[in-house]
């Protein structure tokens, strides 16, 4: 049986949670999401980019640019491992909203220690320091620092942190300021909608993808050659920043002693094939990546707004409580449970949950993917329950949110066992051994031998 059969038969109960519905309901009722209006931080951050992306949608990534961002992205999630490890480790990929500043604006911090940001960079050049934080890493600094005051649990320290050839830089970045840069942010959103009002740029700065590739200037509609480069004077006196060796010290103990685990996360267990293909660098079919996934607002918009109204509520989880729960891990899984809620029947413990924007025109059965997204989340930390929050746009934002308790140490045992055959597969070439992965997601896979396809076909 496959891993997603085996998980629902161990389901114990499911139930419609009408109380978390209806707060999510009442809130939702008051927004009109038909004209999009949220920006993120990046767009902040590089506000000539963002025109451009607005102006010209259709523009492709050249592929080189593709494969760079890719590899960065692959980075990023290996180093969950090394930061899962450090003390008051409370998540990654954290949604951030600017409404506890009336900012609609949108980031997503790399990882979170307690309360603090950290945003984590990898470069080619060794030549990081202080200084060089005020010019060629402005946009890194920056964006720390945006993120810094969005975060409605604001702590004045945050940590930049770069990953040089096996080299940790950490620089603890101390705010004392923090009306200097919400002024930063909203003169810059309104620079951005003036610019797009009266199609001009000549105010903006120069982009930080300019010197280190851009798809608008290999398609030689880019003016940034015209404008000036980023200002810093505006952040030097709100800010102080050291170098935190001790810190840089304990990533490194951390990634030597890591070298040789398996990286696997809880989506490699449903997707178990797709993980193989991408650890034996299969050849992968590069699709078309003209989908500004980004810039997708009107997707996006209602994703955000029900965080926001999870974090605004009794619901809240806040980062020394998502510290103390990331204490515990029960399977050998990296990235921690991003989205975690207060259990309304017993306001001193915490249960995991998913949110689903479903596009379907019929509320029934819900996938049995999100059955196992939500059980492995609760399989690593231990809890028996949690909650399927999902959103259905074609029908008025209809809200419905499922309760469901497992068997959670039957549960555990089919992970930690999915785990080993993964192993056991890579050990000997051989993805036969593997359950396919979810059916809708075959055609679509990107890998060129792909191995469920193949058997589909053998089958036939």
């Amino acid at each position: 049986m496959s891993l997603l059969k085996d998980i629902k038969s161990s389901i114990i109960s499911e139930d419609i949670n009408d109380y978390v519905s209806r707060v999510l309901t009442d809130n939702i009722n008051k927004k009109n999401f038909d004209i999009p209006d949220y920006l993120y931080v990046t767009d902040i951050i590089n506000p000539v980019y963002s025109y451009y992306s607005r102006k010209y949608p259709e523009i492709e990534t050249p592929e080189k640019i593709f494969e760079r961002m890719k590899n960065g992205e692959e980075t990023h999630f290996i180093a969950r491992q090394w930061f899962e490890k450090i003390d008051g480790f409370s998540g990654s990929e954290i949604v951030l909203n600017g409404s506890n500043i009336n900012v609609n604006i949108i980031g997503r911090s790399d990882f979170m220690v307690y309360d603090s940001i950290i945003e984590f960079k990898t470069k080619n050049n060794d030549n990081v320091s202080i200084d060089n934080l005020f010019n060629v890493y402005l946009s890194d600094l920056e964006q720390l620092l945006f993120y810094s005051v969005i975060n409605k649990n604001f702590d004045k320290n945050n940590y930049l942190v770069f990953y040089v050839n096996e080299k940790f830089y950490v620089y603890k970045v101390n705010i004392n300021d923090s009306e200097v840069i919400k002024n930063e942010i909203l003169y810059r959103i309104s620079s951005i909608k003036r610019s797009l009002l009266n199609n001009d740029i000549t105010s903006m700065p120069r982009c930080s993808y300019y010197l280190y590739g851009c798809k608008f200037k290999e398609n030689n509609i880019c003016s940034c050659n015209k404008l000036n480069n980023k200002d810093s004077s505006w952040i030097k006196d709100s800010i102080k920043i050291e170098e935190d060796t001790e810190f840089e010290n304990e990533l490194y103990n951390i990634y030597k002693n890591n070298e040789n685990n398996i990286d696997l996360r809880f989506y490699d267990l449903i997707y178990p094939r797709k993980y193989y293909h991408k650890m034996m660098k299969d050849e992968i079919i590069l699709e078309n990546n003209n989908n500004n996934s980004s810039f997708d607002y009107e997707k996006n918009n209602i994703k955000f707004f029900i965080l926001d109204i999870i974090n605004s509520s009794i619901l809240d989880v806040n980062g020394y409580e998502r510290a103390e729960k990331n204490k515990e891990n029960k399977i050998n899984l990296y990235g921690d449970d991003k989205y975690i809620i207060k259990n309304i029947y017993d306001e001193n413990s915490i249960i995991p949950f998913i949110l689903k924007i479903n596009n379907s025109k019929f509320i029934g059965k819900i996938p049995e993917t999100y059955y196992s997204e939500l059980a492995i989340t609760c399989a690593r930390r231990n809890i028996d329950n949690g909650i399927v929050i999902v959103v259905y746009p074609k029908l008025g934002n209809k809200i419905v949110v499922h309760d469901i308790k497992f068997d959670i140490n039957k549960i555990i045992g089919l992970c930690n066992q999915k785990i080993n055959d993964i192993s056991d597969a890579l050990k000997n070439k051989n993805p036969e051994m593997l359950d396919l992965c979810p059916e809708f997601t075959i055609n679509s896979c990107p890998y060129k031998n792909c191995s469920c396809k193949m058997e589909i076909i053998k089958r036939t």
